[in-house]
């Protein structure tokens, strides 16, 4: 019902990805980079180009500028399930 919510809760489930994967998971789009040098693709670099969360963005999951909500959603979605199949 409600996409700013579903994209605070979708970036709160990145990070704890990222954290089983051993990074901090404070900053996404540096822990993100950590991640392709470490060996995963670079296509979630890109990725997350198509999200457009910017470094500042990437640190505060409750801070959002929603451009339409529900594609930020979807396109949040689509990088959780990239970043959980391609880093595992």
């Amino acid at each position: 019902m409600s996409p700013a919510s579903a994209c605070a809760l979708l970036r709160i489930i990145i990070r704890s990805v990222i954290k089983e994967r051993g990074l901090r998971g404070r900053h996404i789009v540096r822990d993100v980079a950590t991640l392709v040098d470490q060996g995963a693709p670079v296509g979630l670099l890109r990725a997350l180009d198509v999200v457009a969360m910017s470094e500042e963005s990437s640190k505060n999951p409750a801070e959002l500028q929603l451009i339409d909500g529900h594609s930020d959603a979807q396109n949040l979605t689509m990088f959780l399930h990239l970043l959980a199949d391609q880093t595992s």
